[in-house]
């Protein structure tokens, strides 16, 4: 009885799958038994041709690290898969594989794998016949690692069920838990398996071979190179489970299915060993890992040397200590699952992610987001104003892929934007990582660049070449009187967005200041700054409600920052070209208690508070500031 493991046609060309390994590894010890990546061989032999195959080359060099090479190369590879991809299948194909229609059915996908036209059906053919000859029993896994795979697994199977009808056919894959596809045989398999639980395979082998195959949990890496795949090193997903149990409250309770991870000090002999194979970095994003294991994984990565990915729910964080010892034990990326439901209530929940995200990010970790399929209305537009409103703690978000003929209707909530900003222009172009071809080019990126340098590129709208945000910045210090009445309004529009100023006297105060400030790139103003006059009715307001009679003084206001430049030093340079203008003037700034970016610039820019009051106008507290140096009667507010 031959074993055949097979990844099948239509994935991603990124990284080493583990889908295909993991099935190998619950054999161990039964054999003849091969494993085989269809889906590499299929890039390699099919699409990665002509000046495709150049752009290849260079993803699979150092100028893979150069990101206007990268650009140029995968235009290249995009020109080549847009080709191809027509004839394919319905759907597009790309990096992450074959996107199939969100609605297909079981039934047309089996269509699609029935045509004898296809163009996949021919070369699936060939192969096969190599690695089966007629009469020869084998047992043939479909290792299923992305949705697109389903329809080269059907299109193998179909074959398979009509010329080798003593094959056994056994489809492994998450579409069957997340789909609800059919448990038992089909037109295209004889058995449909999780790839979270080995007994019913290991059982299935068995059966077929009359061998008891070993104890598994060991990745038999010598039948499969770690060459030819579509990076300059090789990058492996891992998936850290070894099975699931059953959880039960109470005896009466059915209970549910959870997963069985790997004892972490096993899996990191597993990295270690992966990292001796050659893989220069491991992707284990397949699987969300609850708070106590990362806790625990964190003390057992001490040394580790290999870039992770791992997984993580935001409804069950490691602590900030443990994030910040998981990044020095080589962890780089952390896949955050967002909550979902219908009665989500989106203020507590947002403050409590943005301190688990915070701390992530302060640790050096590069945080993504993997939206939810749905949720209500109120949460769902919630969390994607959050998303987009805060790139410097979300660096990178995506969107669900979901497995096809899903049983259920699936409602997208939707991409991410800062709804703050919509009325202002748009930054050119788009992030770097939205071109990077799926997380295992990111977790390289952040090993060569890190997380800072990567969260500033910006691709240019051409798509040929990119800017690093706050590069090249220029700013403007002027009267109102010198600045152009289009240019004053978006500084008008950009200190709305930021959401600390009410618009009633914002123009006015604009027109009449003393100075105002802007620093624009690439043709688009991205932040402000302004020293103003306080206009007798506001003294009067302030004096009443603090005790400070500041006639005579000068405001310094009205500063915002755009969120993606927070962190470039944009605000402390124009915080400085202020007050290098003011001539000599008192200066005061009001802000809010609860605005603490702005106050962390303050301090670090030598001013001192000296009072706090209430504001009953806008309902919460407000504190004065002013320049360490200036009225030193006053004191500091402690």
């Amino acid at each position: 009885m031959q074993i055949l493991v097979v990844n099948p046609p239509l994935g991603g060309p990124a990284a080493a799958p583990c889908a295909s390994l993991r099935a190998a590894s619950f054999l161990s010890g039964l054999e003849p038994l091969a494993v085989w990546d269809a889906n590499l061989e299929f890039w390699n032999q099919r699409l990665l041709t002509g000046p495709a195959d150049q752009a290849a080359r260079m993803w699979r060099g150092q100028g893979f690290y150069d990101p206007a090479s990268y650009l140029a190369a995968r235009q290249a590879l995009e020109e080549r898969l847009d080709q191809a991809g027509q004839n394919l299948a319905q759907g597009r194909y790309g990096f992450a594989g074959l996107r199939l229609p969100v609605m297909l059915t079981l039934e047309s996908l089996l269509d699609q794998a029935g045509d004898q036209g296809h163009p996949m059906s021919a070369w699936a053919a060939d192969n096969l016949e190599l690695r089966l000859p007629p009469g020869q029993k084998a047992l043939v896994l479909l290792c299923l690692e992305v949705p697109g795979q389903c329809l080269g697994a059907a299109i193998m199977g179909l074959w398979l069920k009509k010329h080798r009808p003593e094959a056994v056919v056994a489809l492994v894959g998450d579409c069957l838990e997340q789909a609800g596809a059919p448990s038992g045989p089909g037109p295209a398999w004889d058995h449909a398996l999780s790839p979270m639980d080995p007994g019913p395979l290991r059982q299935l082998a068995a059966s077929l071979t009359g061998q008891t195959p070993g104890k598994g949990c060991s990745l038999e890496l010598a039948s499969v190179s770690l060459q030819g795949f579509l990076s300059p090193a090789p990058v492996m997903s891992l998936r850290p489970v070894k099975g699931m149990e059953l959880l039960r409250e109470d005896p009466r309770d059915p209970g549910i299915a959870a997963p069985r991870f790997l004892e972490t000090g096993r899996l990191v002999e597993l990295i270690r060993q992966l990292a001796g194979e050659g893989v220069a970095g491991l992707l284990l994003t397949s699987q969300e890992m609850p708070a106590a294991y990362l806790e625990k994984l964190a003390s057992e990565l001490d040394g580790n040397q290999t870039p992770l990915g791992l997984s993580a729910s935001l409804d069950d964080p490691p602590s900030p200590q443990a994030l910040a010892v998981l990044a020095r034990g080589g962890v780089r990326l952390i896949h955050w699952s967002a909550p979902s439901g219908a009665a989500l209530e989106p203020g507590p929940l947002l403050a409590a992610m943005q301190k688990i995200l915070v701390s992530a990010s302060r640790a050096g970790l590069w945080n993504h987001l993997a939206l939810p399929m749905e949720g209500s209305d109120a949460w769902a537009q919630a969390l994607l104003d959050f998303t987009g409103s805060n790139p410097q703690v979300v660096h990178s978000w995506s969107r669900p892929t979901p497995w096809p003929w899903s049983p259920r209707p699936i409602n997208y909530i939707g991409e991410p934007r800062a709804e703050a900003y919509r009325q202002v222009a748009p930054l050119p172009g788009g992030p770097l990582w939205r071109k990077l071809a799926g997380p295992a080019h990111l977790l390289l990126y952040l090993e060569r660049h890190g997380c800072d340098a990567i969260r500033h590129w910006r691709v240019r709208p051409e798509g040929d070449s990119v800017y690093r945000l706050g590069e090249n910045l220029s700013y403007v210090f002027a009267e109102p009187k010198d600045i152009a009445p289009e240019v004053l309004e978006e500084v008008a529009l950009l200190v709305l967005a930021a959401g600390k100023v009410k618009p009633q006297w914002l123009r006015y105060n604009l027109a009449n200041a003393y100075l105002v400030a802007y620093a624009s790139e690439e043709g688009v103003i991205v932040g402000t700054d302004t020293l103003k006059r306080l206009r007798p009715e506001y003294l009067e307001h302030i004096k009443e409600q603090s005790g400070l009679d500041l006639t005579g003084y000068t405001e310094r206001g009205y500063v915002s920052i755009r969120p993606e430049y927070r962190g470039t030093g944009m605000g402390n340079a124009l915080v400085q070209g202020i007050i290098a203008r003011a001539g000599g003037r008192k200066m005061v700034i009001i802000t809010g208690e609860d605005n603490l970016a702005g106050q962390k610039l303050l301090a670090r820019n030598n001013q001192r508070r000296v009072r706090t009051y209430f504001s009953k106008r806008l309902n919460k507290p407000m504190q004065i500031w002013m320049p360490q140096e200036q009225d030193p009667e006053l004191g500091e507010e402690k």
